[in-house]
């Protein structure tokens, strides 16, 4: 079964034209994608929030509160006004725990 799942994976990165770390923001974003105010695809937005928290990773990012916000300004300012000023919050914290599930070992597996 997780053969098959790694393959459905791979077979998705490739029909979205996204990275394997970009899937799984893809798959938060496009959970809440009723939040967002733009039409159409969001992979480019997913794009924009993963090089935003990529450009922001540094060593022990996730025990440095100063690192972690600049993430979450980072973030937040690709999201301010795709996403309604209510959800922002929520939707944000859930990039950040996705980013520290994903990154928190960089840069061993940046």
């Amino acid at each position: 079964d997780m053969a098959a799942e790694f393959k459905n994976d791979d077979i998705r990165t490739r029909q979205l034209g996204l990275t394997e770390d970009e899937l799984a923001f893809y798959d938060l974003l496009s959970a809440n994608e009723k939040l967002l105010n733009e039409a159409g695809p969001i992979q480019d937005l997913v794009h924009k929030v993963v090089a935003s928290v990529k450009k922001n990773l540094q060593l022990d990012w996730a025990k440095k509160e100063d690192a972690r916000a600049a993430i979450r300004l980072a973030v937040k300012k690709e999201l301010r006004g795709k996403v309604p000023f209510s959800e922002l919050d929520r939707l944000l914290k859930e990039v950040i725990e996705q980013a520290e599930g994903q990154y928190s070992d960089w840069p061993m597996v940046g």
